[in-house]
Parts: structure tokens; sequence; C-alpha cells
């Protein structure tokens, strides 16, 4: 690598953040990069005065192999380990590692076992719940299986700590990161860290639970989670009316659809369809915008750097992060000529063509340098038309989805069993399956029995609330009549369920 002495402050911070411990920095010295430098370019990303830059194009290091299994690129010498420690140099061929684990096999039997206790026997739903906690839950349904006595324990059960974690399916922004979202002028949530192609907010949250906020923050979980639709807003940000399972509405508009990937990874995924069309081609994202020609996928179709480069900031070779906005492809670009900056002006010459695409489909543009290296806009060539309708058919429609969040407490637990830790010891074995709403739940690792679930797979508007306030979910725990038995189950309340399908007022999942 190559360290300009003029600009470097000699921080040292390539050192610290270097993944191989390749890079050696004294006190007041600049820095020296050593044997097992593969030219990842983290150094380049990291360093805060862009003092440290690439050798000229293709110039290999010594006795290395460019390790091709990444976008990064490595030029791992021989006997070194690439920067993501995956892959070797072994005499010249690039391999894997690290040996290929296998996972623990499970016998048919078990696999049967374990099938029978994975639906709930019934549901919560209209189970009502026991007060105080210690008093059986209010109905547990027992059915023999095969060979098999499957019992299912079920109560409607109040629960403070509740949240809703929403996804949003849209390439639009709707607020900057940990903003307040407010559900009729109360403080109910934040918007939270964004995932693949979908915008998060958290709502509720024992702490929002525990605030003056508590009432109209129940209220809203239970109205989201129900199906319904609710009006929020952002601080800073966008209006948004949302219903789960159906398109966000953000500042008035519906959003239609969401990215089907980052820009670099569009430019992987297409680069056969993508290399012909163009000299260099730009695919803008809110996230990460891909530049072709720095790119592994471009290198593998011989392009070079054409002295463009995508607004945004450098993350690695290839890849720029992007600014969120309303343009093109959920970024702050509406003019595709504005999508770069020419920064070599010798590499352009006069009639280089540019593609700009975008992360949608939506949208797609060809320029041509003149004479003078300004960009023209031209007529759109069939070969663009059909790359851009591929990307457009890949994308996927926006969607409102939410994940409940809550924490299993006293009624929910003493009401199977009158030691409970018995009964949090099973759940995380796979003794006990967790449902709610008749919809498997997932449980997080560690102490106490917290789950997720999603409750766009729920019917019947299962959940409602007290005015204590808390939501009441309806909470399920399947498990053999063996293992219930064990946990110190109350036997005297089984119940066959043909008995209460007959005693009780019932109503089919599909009605």
């Amino acid at each position: 690598m190559k360290v300009d002495e003029e600009k470097c402050t000699q921080c040292s911070l390539c050192a610290k953040e270097c993944p191989l411990g390749a890079v050696a920095i004294k006190e007041k010295e600049f820095p020296v990069f050593g044997s097992a430098c593969v030219r990842c370019g983290l150094c380049i990303s990291v360093c805060p005065v862009e003092a440290i830059s690439r050798p000229d194009p293709g110039e290999v290091l010594e006795r290395a192999v460019v390790c091709d299994h990444c976008p990064v690129g490595c030029e791992v010498p021989e006997g070194f380990l690439g920067a993501c420690q995956r892959y070797r140099n072994e005499t010249g061929q690039i391999t894997p590692a690290r040996p290929l684990v296998l996972p623990p096999q499970m016998e048919l039997k078990q696999l049967y076992r374990s099938a029978l206790i994975r639906q709930p026997l019934i549901t919560a739903i209209g189970a009502g719940g026991t007060y105080p906690d210690y008093k059986p839950a209010p109905l547990a349904a027992q059915k023999r299986m095969e060979d098999v006595d499957v019992v299912t324990v079920v109560t409607e059960c109040p629960l403070t700590y509740s949240s809703l974690l929403v996804k949003i399916d849209t390439d639009r922004p709707i607020g900057e990161e940990r903003s307040v979202v407010k559900y009729r002028g109360a403080a109910v949530g934040h918007v939270t860290t964004e995932q693949y192609g979908s915008k998060m907010i958290s709502l509720g949250g024992i702490n929002v639970m525990k605030s003056k906020h508590r009432l109209k923050a129940t209220r809203l979980i239970v109205t989201l989670a129900n199906g319904e639709a609710v009006d929020l807003s952002v601080d800073g940000g966008a209006t948004l009316r949302l219903q789960v399972g159906r398109p966000p509405v953000i500042d008035g508009r519906e959003s239609d659809a969401m990215k089907i990937a980052c820009g670099a990874a569009i430019m992987g995924m297409f680069g056969p369809k993508l290399h012909s069309l163009a000299d260099e081609i730009i695919i803008l994202d809110s996230d990460i915008t891909g530049l072709f020609s720095e790119s592994h996928v471009g290198h593998v179709f011989g392009f070079e750097w054409r002295g463009l480069k995508p607004r945004g900031t450098y993350g690695s070779a290839g890849r720029y992060f992007g600014s969120p906005g309303e343009g093109w492809g959920g970024s702050d670009v509406n003019d595709p000529s504005k999508a770069f900056d020419v920064v070599d002006p010798e590499r352009v010459r006069p009639g280089m063509k540019v593609l700009v695409l975008e992360v949608t489909g939506r949208h797609a543009a060809l320029l041509e340098a003149d004479e003078k290296k300004r960009f023209h806009s031209l007529p759109l060539p069939e070969g663009v038309k059909e790359v851009r309708d591929l990307i457009a058919e890949n994308k996927e429609p926006s969607v409102t989805s939410a994940i409940y969040m809550g924490g299993s407490g006293g009624s929910a637990r003493a009401g199977v069993t009158g030691n409970p830790i018995k009964l949090n010891r099973a759940v995380h074995k796979d003794e006990v399956r967790l449902s709610v709403g008749g919809v498997g739940a997932y449980v997080l690792p560690g102490g106490g029995i917290n789950f997720m679930v999603d409750v766009g797979r729920m019917r019947w508007r299962p959940f409602t609330w007290t005015p204590a306030p808390a939501v009441v979910a309806p909470i399920e725990y399947t498990m053999e009549r063996e293992t219930y038995l064990k946990l110190g189950g109350h036997e005297q309340n089984l119940t066959l369920l043909e008995d209460v399908v007959k005693t009780w007022r019932v109503r089919s999942w599909d009605d």
C-alpha cells in the first residue's frame, strides 16, 4: 500500500483496524505494511485523512493469488490468510482455511416426537385467564397422537413486557435511526436499525409501558397486532399509515416496492447482462451504491476505471455508502447526471458511455461524454431496457409486517407448574414448544422466556388489553404428557381434547 507522508498524521488507526495485524507503526513514524498484507483496502476506508492508496492497477503482490470469493479481492501471499480469514493461499491455490462443519443429526424417532409438539392442540384465543397467578391455567387439553400423549396448556396472559418490532418494506426514508415515533402525539417508540431493504421501528417496551404514555402504547400495540391500521409520525421524518399485511403509506403516498438488493449486489447478480451495455455502470442505492469498474465482477469482464466517483462515501472497492432521500433507489440523487463526479478527467474520452440504474428497476439512464467531457442523455437501447425490467421483475412489493415481543411472566408460567423454573428450562431445551395465538414463537436464548412471534400469521384478533394497562397475549405451551408431569404440571386440570370441543364454544382456524 502507498502512504502519502504529507497527509499522514501517524494516528495509527490503520494498524489498529487491520484484520491481519499486517500494519506496524512506531511512535512518530509512518505505517509499514508487512508480509501478511493482502491489500484488502480496509486501511484506505478507515484513514481519516485519505493518506493511504493502492499501488498502480495491475501490480499484484509477489507470490500472491487474488481471492475471488468476495468483492474485496484480497491478494493473498503464499502461506497467508485473506482478510476474512476464511481462505488461505496454499502452494498457489486459494483454499478454505477451516474444515466444513456438520450439524448434529436427529434420529427419525426424535424428529417424529419433536413434530408432534410443534403445533398446539388448541389456541389460547378465547380461553381467558386465571388469577392469582398460582391457579392452574384455564385449560390444559390432552390428545393421544399415535403412541404419544400430547398436552397443550393455554392462558390469555396480561404482559406488561410487550413491544412490537415493525418492518416496513420500502426504499423510501422514514427518519433517522433513534428518532422518536409518536402515536396521537405520544412518544411510543423509535426508529431502530434498518434491515435489508426495510425500515424498522420499535413500539412499546417496558420503559414506554412505565411512562405516562403507557395507555396509548398498549392500545397501539393491540390495534396494530390485530391487523388494524394506525397513523404514526416520526420526529423530523415522515408520517406513516401502517397496517400489517398492507403496503405502508409514507407521507400520504403508498409505497409500491422494496429494493431487490443493494447496488453492489445487483452488479454481481446481473453482471453478465450488464457488462456490454456501457463503459461504466453505476447502480444507485441509499445504502450501498455500486461502481462496476472497481468491483470484482467488473474486473472479471475486463473493465478499467474510467475516472468517475459515485455520490457517497467510499466503503470498499466498487462500494460507496449512499444517503437516503426521495430520489433514485431511495437515494438523494434525482438527476442521473448528478450521480457521479469526474475525479480524473484524463480517463474520460469523448463517446464514453455511462449507464445509471437503481435498485428497484423504476429508472435507467444512458449518458454519453462529448468533446468537452460533459455528459448528455441518450435514448435507452433495448438491452438497457431489458436489464432495467429484469431488476424490476425481481423487486418485491412493499408490505408492513410486525413481530410481537413479550416476556412470559407469572400467570403464564405458574398456571402450568408450581415450580416455574422447570418450565423455563424445558422451553429452552425444546421439550416444550411455546406458541402465541396458534403461531410458533422463537424463544430468545439466555434466561427467562422472552419470545418473538409473527402477528401476520395470526387470526381472530388474538390480542386484547387490560386497563393495568397491559397487552393480553394468548400463550400456549405444548409438550408430551410425560414432560408435563415431570414439570409438576397441574394434572387434575387435564381435559381430553374431544371433551374440550364438546364443552367449550369453539371455532375452526379456517372458518
